[in-house]
């Protein structure tokens, strides 16, 4: 039976971009005094970024926290839950939430469903592109590149060597459309400016290069502004590349298609559009009508086929009034969020759904250097009319009163005073990090996000089931974690300090990419993750040993002949018994008992570094710790220690540690006794 949901919401809305967010705030709206109505938003981020300023912030000619919103303080009255949706379950109509790295997974329970969540993106057609690339969604991205391009500039300032300057102030901007255009101007805008503040910086050193795969710039507009937006970017000093593709990018330089190589130190990509994962995921099984990774929607906004799941945005394919399917901009986001709304309304009313008439105002885009073009009810406008029209008509689509003043203020004092130039370099999450625990301070629990491997560097930390029978003591040198993190992300155990302790907290996605790229350690890992198994799983196995053999001991079912070498035989002895008795790993005894394990690897290792015909003896090789269990060790127990110590092999000795024998879970499941 389903556990029931942690909260329940007449209309979940997934997505806090325009179209989530206006499609919550007009339901409010239109719901005013129905009893019951809960409205609930899932969105990445508290805040609602206004994208089309967003080069601005890049620029510096704004400052981030005037392009964002509290997307509580613009949906008064719905319920605002900043987390990742990681599952949707249409036909039991549930959501699960990913909150943080501190919080429960958390099920949201919906009537009326709306897709809203934008689209993704995918660097990963370029090589090199992900890795090295400044992407321009958020407005920590913006922070970043901004930071990114002073940092260069300070640093260039320091080199005495022309040719070496203006390799580092080389800048790259790839795609051409409304973000790539605005960004290039913004950038060299902010360059120009600055440049007169950096004494060893001549002003054709810096370089801003545009490449676009088209033969014009903005090939939403019409071909005389498209021509207009280039030959101004070009007289700021912004160098175009058209009907060129990126083929791979390094850490200096950009490979174009056609065997043209741009030195680039800083490369800025405004392409790679892809279908959000949430909605490939749903595509894939079915669930949901998907047409080139995006939701396919009626007029009405509501998904074909399924009368409580609406979509829009980016991630959806909305027809327009007037043929075609709506472009993927905040105009008509906005609207179409506006009429979704309506139309749930109506559904709760009863009413007759209505369809989405609205076909565009018009498009607009600043090049930078108080210059835009605009195309608004078939009329054409550039230069610095354009721009004017550009500031006017995105500050009053700006949300929030408070936020209109302060983007004015700002604009006005950029008019009059030079661009802040101040490097302040946003912290970034580190792939490592330090923690202390306490004793008894707790980890994580069962059931909660697994985000990192953890390494011991001092102390003690008790893995435990359930039952809160001990799986794992992970001491100093050891780790835990890669079971979850190789599986479902989600903790099977509970893990508390059994004394302080100081680990080591490897982020997810960077064990994940290291396991991805390095093929031993993927192996290495995906070993030891077998040692970490619920009580059912050991459970199962047991029930899998024949009868007779589950109610023996350790004694009743080991290999009693076994290969063992002494302590003080040679490397040369060593060699010959693996020649004789060919087996992986040998116990090594010292007058009957046993003092650890040598693996016929380590042995060639130490033949091809020491010579072959060695004859140090085995005391100087690197033995590994032997696994001993007791004679009088009961099977089930046995097969429960074996599992959950992730060894293949077990060495039997008696009270005084004298060798007996060995055993294998295999030996267990085959249910004889070896001779």
């Amino acid at each position: 039976m389903l556990k029931p949901p942690d909260r329940i919401f007449k209309v979940a809305i997934i997505g806090g971009g325009f179209a989530g967010v206006y499609c919550a705030r007009e339901l409010l709206k239109q719901t005013i005094g129905t009893a019951g109505m809960t409205v609930g938003i899932i969105a990445s981020e508290n805040h609602m970024v206004f994208q089309p300023m967003l080069p601005e912030v890049a620029g510096g000619s704004l400052s981030p926290q005037h392009v964002v919103n509290p997307i509580r303080m613009i949906c008064q009255g719905a319920e605002v839950l900043k987390g990742e949706v990681t599952h949707i379950d249409l036909d039991n109509r549930v959501l699960t939430i990913h909150g943080g790295n501190f919080t429960p997974q958390i099920t949201i329970g919906f009537e009326h469903l709306m897709l809203a969540p934008g689209a993704g993106v995918d660097l990963s057609r370029v090589p090199g592109m992900g890795e090295h690339a400044y992407l321009m969604r958020t407005v920590g991205d913006a922070m970043k590149l901004r930071a990114a391009i002073i940092g260069r500039l300070e640093e260039a300032n320091l080199l005495t060597d022309p040719k070496l300057r203006k390799e580092l102030l080389s800048f790259v901007v790839v795609g051409g459309g409304y973000s790539g255009v605005e960004t290039a101007g913004q950038i060299q805008d902010l360059i120009v400016g600055a440049r007169r503040f950096y004494e060893n910086i001549e002003p054709d050193e810096p370089s801003v290069t545009l490449v676009h795969s088209g033969e014009r710039l903005l090939g939403m507009l019409s071909d005389s502004l498209g021509t207009y937006t280039g030959e101004c970017l070009k007289q700021m000093g912004v160098k175009i590349v058209f009907k060129s593709r990126v083929r791979a990018v390094t850490a200096r330089t950009v490979q174009l298609g056609d065997g043209v190589c741009l030195s680039a130190t800083l490369v800025v990509c405004t392409v790679g559009n892809a279908p959000h994962p949430q909605v490939t995921a749903l595509g894939a099984t079915g669930k949901l009508p998907v047409e080139r990774g995006k939701v396919v929607v009626e007029a009405t906004g509501r998904v074909k086929g399924l009368d409580n799941v609406w979509s829009a945005g980016d991630c959806s394919v909305f027809p327009k009034a007037d043929g075609g399917n709506c472009p993927e901009t905040a105009q008509f986001a906005m609207r179409q969020g506006a009429l979704v709304a309506k139309n749930i309304a109506a559904t709760f009313a009863g009413k007759e759904l209505k369809p989405f008439k609205f076909t565009g105002l018009g498009e607009l885009a600043t090049i930078g250097h108080r210059k835009a073009v605009a195309q608004v009810f078939g009329l054409r406008f550039s230069g610095i009319i354009a721009w004017f029209m550009w500031r006017s008509i995105y500050l009053m689509k700006l949300p929030g009163f408070d936020r209109k003043l302060r983007v004015m203020a700002e604009w006005t004092f950029e008019m009059f005073f030079p661009r802040d130039i101040n490097l302040l370099t946003p912290n970034f999450s580190s792939p490592l990090g330090e923690m202390h625990l306490e004793p008894g301070d707790s980890l994580f629990h069962c059931g909660e996000p697994a985000q990192s491997l953890y390494a011991v560097k001092k102390g003690r930390v008790d893995i435990t089931d359930a039952q809160g029978e001990l799986v794992k003591s992970a001491g100093p040198g050891e780790h835990f974690g890669e079971r979850a993190l190789l599986s479902n992300s989600i903790w099977r155990f509970d893990a508390t300090a059994k004394e302080a302790s100081e680990l080591v907290a490897i982020d997810g996605e960077t064990f994940k990419t290291l396991v991805k790229s390095i093929g031993s350690l993927d192996t290495l890992f995906r070993a030891s993750a077998q040692q970490y198994h619920l009580p059912e799983e050991i459970q199962q196995t047991v029930a899998a040993i024949p009868e007779a053999t589950r109610s023996a001991t350790a004694a009743d079912v080991m290999t009693r002949d076994i290969a063992s070498l002494d302590v003080n035989a040679t490397v040369q002895d060593a060699v010959t018994e693996f020649q004789t008795h060919p087996h992986s790993t040998y116990p090594v005894t010292s007058n009957g008992c046993v003092v650890g394990l040598l693996r016929r690897s380590i042995c060639y290792e130490w033949l091809k570094n020491h010579g072959l015909t060695c004859v140090d003896p085995l005391s100087a090789l690197q033995l590994a710790k032997p696994f001993c269990v007791s004679a009088s060790t009961p099977v089930p127990t046995l097969v429960q220690t074996l599992m959950r110590t992730g060894v293949s092999k077990a060495v039997v000795v008696d009270d005084q540690n004298l060798l007996l024998g060995m055993v294998t879970l295999f030996d267990l499941l085959k249910g004889g006794r070896q001779a």
